[in-house]
């Protein structure tokens, strides 16, 4: 292969690490401008900054809470899908899962043209 080839892979390469980088640094500072969601129309583009809330579970203290023991083998492991399923199922509440997990706000970015 020729030596030019692989040093404009290179070159490359690392001008893609200084874009991420740049995006990612851009990014943050779009989610710390924006609380909460939003969306606005620059120009060409749509801008929307949508959060989402994530339930992180305890395996420990999600057992403790379980009224029957038996839907930990249904679970096997905290799978908040599969909470929620069963929460929907009316085979568990959510006041009886108090406590078991902790909530995170995830920030999506989507920018379309």
């Amino acid at each position: 292969m020729e030596n030019a080839k692989l040093t404009r892979f290179c070159e490359l390469k690392m001008q893609q690490k200084k874009l991420e980088e740049e995006l990612e640094s851009l990014r943050q500072e779009i989610i710390a401008a924006y609380p909460a969601d939003v969306q606005f129309q620059l120009e060409n583009y749509t801008l929307k900054l949508i959060y989402q809330d994530k339930k992180h579970y305890n395996d420990q203290l999600l057992i403790d809470a379980l009224p029957d023991p038996e839907l930990w083998k249904v679970l096997f492991k905290a799978d908040a899908a599969k909470i929620s399923a069963l929460i929907k199922a009316n085979l568990l509440t959510e006041k009886s899962l108090e406590g078991t997990y902790r909530v995170t706000r995830t920030p999506f970015l989507y920018v379309s043209p």
